[in-house]
């Protein structure tokens, strides 16, 4: 009964997701009526410089930014010596993907003899950005710092290499213990562009997840992995013209108590495509070797060493301009040494993300919130006589999340977490529940 009533909260807090996003329609409807209007002044009075500012302002908030650099660009046919329009056109440009204009209106507004300070100064943080863009080697990324509490301490440890592709036994000694934990997490990502005309780069990217436990310290993990390959556009013309392909290679480290716990390294393919006007599908297909480690804690930890298959399908749809769903679904194949730990896995599940006006004022910038849910169910190929000969494992997971995410500035968020897991398992010794929470700081370079 109490999984039912999670679900239905669940679900609940879902279905008004939608209707909270809708809110603040009516100012947007009264935003775009008086942009309708701003442009019919322009009509009349193509020159006057505070029509053309309203208009400019107006097609920003709208989203029509070509319109508004027309009305910017109009605006120094009147007087040139401008460098805040100039430092407005650069801005735009820029959020076109223009950078070329961006520069050439930006090194002007730095340039001018009448820029304030604080006009040159911000002329010169977007040139900076400008030149990280154009460069053939550019790095990006995010980190997310946080102060965590788990009902389960070691669902995490147990929850994170699931998640990443490796199945491990709940310690009963330590399961069902809360905690608090410190959780740190990053990507790095690197592009380098190979100066083909498919637009090949070589993308890299290098994952870290680590959790300390305040005091079941038995649950501390840490997770490594690193992932690179060229990705390409290969059919030039016809249907299949936006189509890429990456094909990569992976290595992955995993330590739980502070103890290495298994290897895994590999190779794959994904493929990207868009299906349509607001919808993009992802296909990966790879395969790895997993090399477990035994340890004091795991006499027998390499006895789970073996290889695996997995493929997943991710499709991911802009419903509005401020919602966006994914939903997909994967399969796992893992082949061990001993039977008793090869098995079957199938998955599915799906997210609902929703961006909406800063509900209180706060800074004026667009909070999000994402909601998801997901199923995955896995079947043992052998009983592990160790555990119990007669009967062979089986177990399934939900998997339940929100995530808020308050935009602090342009690079800095505010994020709360909430997630419910329950794995069922035909042996108890596999069967756990935990509510885990989390709040951090989120970076983004």
């Amino acid at each position: 009964m109490r999984i039912f009533w999670i679900v239905a909260a669940f679900i609940g807090v879902v279905a008004a997701i939608p209707a909270a996003a809708q809110q603040p329609s009516l100012p947007s409807e009264q935003t775009r009526a008086a942009y309708d209007a701003a442009f019919q002044e322009t009509l009349k009075n193509p020159t006057d410089p505070a029509t053309l500012i309203r208009y400019a302002d107006l097609a920003v908030q709208v989203g029509d930014i070509e319109a508004a650099i027309s009305a910017l660009e109009r605006l120094l046919l009147i007087e040139g010596d401008q460098p805040k329009v100039k430092l407005e056109l650069g801005v735009l440009y820029f959020r076109l993907g223009s950078y070329e204009a961006a520069r050439t209106y930006l090194e002007s507004a730095r340039g001018s003899g009448a820029a304030s300070p604080e006009t040159k100064e911000r002329a010169a943080q977007y040139l900076k950005e400008v030149d990280s863009k154009v460069s053939r080697s550019q790095f990006s990324g995010d980190v997310l710092v946080g102060l965590g509490y788990s009902s389960n301490a070691n669902s995490a440890a147990g929850g994170v290499t699931q998640t990443f592709g490796a199945t491990t036994v709940t310690t009963p000694n330590i399961s069902q213990q809360p905690d608090f934990n410190v959780v740190g997490a990053a990507t790095i990502r690197h592009r380098y562009d190979l100066n083909r005309q498919d637009n090949g780069a070589l993308e890299s990217e290098l994952s870290l997840y680590t959790s300390r436990q305040f005091q079941v310290t038995q649950a501390n993990i840490t997770l490594l992995e690193f992932t690179t390959g060229p990705r390409t556009s290969p059919f030039e013309d016809g249907s299949l013209n936006d189509l890429t392909v990456r094909p990569m290679i992976t290595g992955r480290y995993i330590a739980i108590q502070d103890q290495a716990y298994y290897w895994a390294w590999g190779s794959g393919l994904e493929a990207a495509t868009p299906l349509g006007s607001q919808t993009n599908g992802t296909l990966s297909v790879f395969g790895r070797r997993r090399e477990y480690l035994n340890s004091p804690t795991v006499p027998t930890n390499n006895q789970s060493s073996g290889n695996e298959g997995v493929g997943v399908l991710d499709l991911r749809v802009e419903l509005t301009s401020s919602m966006t769903m994914s939903i997909g679904g994967n399969f796992t194949r893992f082949v061990a040494g001993v039977q008793a730990q090869s098995y079957t896995e199938f998955g599915f599940g799906g997210s609902l993300e929703v961006r909406f006006a800063d509900p209180l004022g706060f800074n004026g910038r667009n909070w999000s919130i994402v909601a998801s849910a997901s199923m995955a169910q896995a079947a043992y190929d052998a009983p592990d006589p160790l555990i119990n000969p007669i009967v062979l494992r089986t177990q399934n997971d939900l998997n339940l999340g929100l995530i808020l995410t308050i935009p602090l500035d342009n690079s800095l968020d505010l994020i709360g977490q909430a997630n419910f897991t329950q794995r069922t398992a035909s042996l108890s010794t596999y069967a756990y529940e935990a509510f885990t929470t989390l709040v951090g700081i989120g970076w983004r370079f």
